[in-house]
């Protein structure tokens, strides 16, 4: 509710002449008594409107003053970090307004504020045996791959977090290229629907690559990666009609390592430690090795003996 006082008589008026026991009071005196009487309970009602409105406003207030940080909460924060704009002065909310090329404040449209939320993948926990919280970040390309944000943007991030952070709080910011995958895999196919090359007779297309792109794509940012479940997508594609699993293994950039590390077996799952898998060799564009490493998928037309 929040009409003002005039509007609130006006409100009382109307009641009064829709009424048939009260069209005896049609007087036309601003000073009449019962008059007074209806311009007095209309005070109240709005001297009782305007306590509730700042009661709600002091309310609001102490919610933001004493927010009480969750995982659920630092993740959408996170999330919430506008690259390029500032923090209001002694306050969590982003500045409607940034300064152009040539020093003017203009307020942003809502593309720019969209546009400017560039990390798009984020995942906190909180270690078992310790208070220390670990936050993995990433962002997409146009492809919609993920992949980890660039220095400057990190930079920026990490200020934030820290801006942001509760006291007391040990965060650990997460921003690797994703976990690289190896896969070894001999499938056994029909030959009336798959070539020996792996490439589907009516489509030529490759369907066993796409169902574990797309099972790869399906998992969620940080989401744990099941060896069975991966044979099971395999298993699923029209044409295979067996597998052999070989190896699954992984490999990743631990924390202060100028790379990444040996490649571990996968036995059952494994959740990646950057948040994500890839099954390129090389996050870099330019290198031969970021192709997608498929040289680890052999058919074999299999006959039961």
């Amino acid at each position: 509710m929040n009409k003002t006082l005039q509007e609130i008589i006006n409100e009382i008026l109307k009641l009064k002449n829709d009424n048939p026991d009260l069209q005896a009071l049609n007087t036309n005196s601003k000073t009449s008594f019962w008059r007074k009487i209806f311009e007095t309970i209309g005070f109240v009602i709005w001297n009782f409107q305007e306590a509730c409105k700042l009661h709600l406003k002091e309310i609001e207030t102490l919610i933001q003053e004493q927010k009480v940080p969750t995982l659920r909460w630092y993740r959408n924060e996170a999330l919430r970090f506008q690259y390029g704009f500032s923090l209001l002065p002694e306050s969590d909310q982003f500045s409607p307004q940034y300064e152009n090329s040539e020093g003017e404040l203009v307020d942003a449209t809502l593309q720019e504020i969209e546009d400017s939320k560039v990390i798009k993948y984020v995942a906190v926990t909180k270690a078992v045996s310790s208070s220390k919280i670990s936050m993995k970040i990433a962002t997409e390309q146009s492809d919609g791959e993920i992949v980890p944000v660039n220095d400057d943007i990190g930079l920026a991030f990490k200020s934030y977090i820290e801006q942001i952070q509760a006291a007391g709080d040990n965060i650990t910011i997460v921003n690797y290229r994703p976990d690289i995958l190896r896969l070894k895999f001999k499938i056994c196919y029909n030959p009336a629907i798959i070539l020996k090359t792996g490439m589907s007779i009516r489509t030529s297309r490759y369907p066993v690559q796409d169902a574990i792109k797309r099972f790869l794509k399906n998992l969620p940012f940080n989401g744990e990666l099941s060896v069975q479940k991966l044979e099971a997508a395999i298993l699923a594609v029209e044409g295979v009609t067996d597998l052999l699993n070989i190896e699954v293994s992984s490999k990743w950039i631990e924390a202060g390592s100028p790379g990444y590390g040996p490649f571990q077996p996968i036995e059952i799952s494994r959740i990646p430690s950057s948040g994500s898998f890839t099954l390129r060799q090389s996050a870099d564009p330019s290198d031969p090795d970021y192709e997608e490493d498929w040289s680890g998928i052999t058919y074999i037309n299999y006959q039961a003996q």
